[in-house]
């Protein structure tokens, strides 16, 4: 029988197990007429690039009717995972599976390997949830959580309360999008994505990135603007993976040793 050396080549093997899904984030805050057009593009854009793409919606919660995250938890009413007419953009109802992923006492790593281990291992997950659910699953991480605004009245005040929490909270440095009105030739003149970067540096000292993003119709495919944040947004995502967590700032995995596996990862 073939020992088992614990020796420097031991530990490269392993930082060169197989990769898992890049997990994205977007923050809703409750500005449907930023974030869902945004969320539209961005898929489309990472279709595009040949990824596979499942958005974790935590605006819709699981039901026997209409499965989601829960259900495939559980593995209970659950469709055939293997489908070859399976597409290559779901948008999985998660509102209880994510609650219940932050809301148990195993640590952050465990819940991601979790992910990892339901999920395409070639795709992208993104998170659509509440500003403390990122925070619970990607918190300390190099994730850029989107954070979209747009004029109505209460977007600047529900994104600050979420940018603070964030930068305070999760250690996170989310990118601000504006998403300017289709129809609209150039940007308007104080957007809202400029009150919050001027909120930002005034009250949490901190400057944060704003994009510009024109909202397109939905037959529409991806211009370069919207290419080059999501090219942006895979940079800076967490690779998830079944048996490595990744916990530095760059993303890459560290293997979990015995206690790490019994107990909470730090």
């Amino acid at each position: 029988m073939l020992e088992h050396y614990s020796n420097q080549a031991a530990g490269l093997l392993g930082l060169a197990s197989q990769p898992g899904p890049r997990m994205l984030a977007m923050v809703c805050h409750g500005d449907d007429r930023a974030e869902l057009p945004l969320l539209w593009q961005l898929c489309l854009a990472l279709v595009g690039f040949g990824y596979p793409v499942t958005v974790l919606d935590a605006t819709t919660a699981e039901s026997d009717s209409n499965p989601g995250l829960e259900q495939l938890m559980t593995n209970t009413h659950w469709p055939d995972d293997h489908r070859h007419d399976a597409p290559a953009w779901t948008v999985m109802p998660s509102a209880n599976g994510l609650q219940s992923l932050c809301a148990a006492p195993a640590s952050q790593g465990k819940a991601l390997q979790q992910l990892a281990r339901l999920l395409a291992a070639d795709g992208v997950i993104i998170l659509y949830c509440k500003v403390e659910w990122i925070v619970a699953l990607a918190g300390n991480s190099c994730i850029e959580p989107v954070l979209a605004v747009s004029p109505v009245k209460t977007s600047l005040l529900s994104s600050y309360v979420a940018l603070k929490r964030m930068l305070i909270t999760g250690n996170l440095k989310p990118t601000i999008v504006n998403m300017i009105q289709g129809n609209a030739s150039t940007p308007t003149a104080h957007p809202a994505s400029a009150g919050l970067s001027d909120c930002a540096r005034k009250f949490l000292d901190h400057d944060i990135r704003t994009v510009d993003i024109t909202e397109k119709s939905g037959d529409l495919p991806p211009d370069g603007d919207i290419q080059r944040l999501a090219l942006r947004l895979l940079e800076s995502s967490v690779e998830l993976r079944a048996e490595y967590a990744p916990m530095n700032a760059f993303g890459r995995a560290t293997r979990m040793d015995h206690a790490q596996q019994q107990g909470e990862m730090h």
